[in-house]
C-alpha cells in the first residue's frame, strides 16, 4: 500500500508539472525532460507513468472533461431557476480555470489543437449549447431583457468567459490586477445588471 500511495503521489506531481509545461510552452514545444527535471524525477521514472507527451495531454484532457462534465450536468438537472443555474455554471467555470492548473492547461491544449485543425473547441461548443438554452429560459422568465438577441448574447458570454483564460490576462494577477477568475465574477455582475429586466430594476431612478 505505501508503494501504491507513492506511485499516486508521483503521478499527481507529474501531471502538475506537465500542466505547467504545456501552459507555458504549448504542446509542440513542451519537453518531457523539463517535466521530469521540474519534479526531480528521472526520465525513466517519468516513462513509468507516461510514455509520451500525448499520454500526458490525454490525461489532462480527461481531467478537464470530468470537471467540466460535472458543472454542465449540474446546470442541466438542477431544480433552480435558469438564471441561477447559468450563474452557477459561469462562476463555476471561472473558479475551475482560475484555480485548477491542470484544467487550464487542458483548455489551452484543446484551443491549440482546434486552431491547427481549423475547427471549434469541442468543450466550448458543448458549453455554448447549454448557455444558449439557459439564456433563452432566463429571458422567457422575464429576468433579462428579452429584446436582446439570444444567440449573440450567448456568444458574448461564452467568448468573454473562455477569452479570459485563453489570453495572457492571467499574468495580470502578478502585477496587482485582477486575475481571470476575478474578471469572470466581475463580468457576470456587470452583465446581470445591464440585462436585468425585472420590475424593481426598471423602476430605479
Amino acid at each position: 500500500m505505501p508503494k501504491q500511495a507513492r506511485a499516486l503521489r508521483t503521478y499527481d506531481r507529474v501531471l502538475d508539472a506537465a500542466a505547467h509545461e504545456f501552459a507555458r510552452y504549448g504542446y509542440a514545444n513542451a519537453n518531457l525532460q523539463n517535466i521530469a527535471d521540474r519534479i526531480r524525477l528521472t526520465k525513466g521514472a517519468l516513462y513509468g507513468h507516461f510514455a509520451t507527451k500525448e499520454d500526458l495531454a490525454v490525461a489532462l484532457d480527461d481531467h478537464l472533461s470530468s470537471a467540466l462534465g460535472e458543472l454542465l450536468a449540474e446546470a442541466r438537472v438542477s431544480a433552480h431557476p435558469a438564471l441561477s443555474r447559468l450563474r452557477s455554471l459561469i462562476l463555476g467555470l471561472g473558479r475551475l480555470f482560475g484555480t485548477d492548473a491542470r484544467a487550464l492547461a487542458a483548455l489551452r491544449l484543446s484551443a491549440e489543437t482546434s486552431r491547427s485543425a481549423a475547427r471549434p473547441i469541442p468543450l466550448l461548443t458543448e458549453t455554448h449549447g447549454l448557455v444558449l438554452h439557459l439564456v433563452r429560459e432566463t429571458q422567457k422568465a422575464g429576468h433579462w431583457n428579452a429584446s436582446v438577441p439570444t444567440v449573440p448574447l450567448a456568444d458574448l458570454i461564452v467568448a468573454a468567459l473562455f477569452g479570459a483564460f485563453l489570453t495572457e490576462t492571467g499574468s495580470a494577477a502578478g502585477r496587482g490586477r485582477a486575475g481571470p477568475g476575478e474578471v469572470v465574477d466581475t463580468m457576470w455582475e456587470a452583465l446581470s445588471q445591464a440585462l436585468d429586466d425585472t420590475p424593481a430594476h426598471r423602476d430605479r431612478p
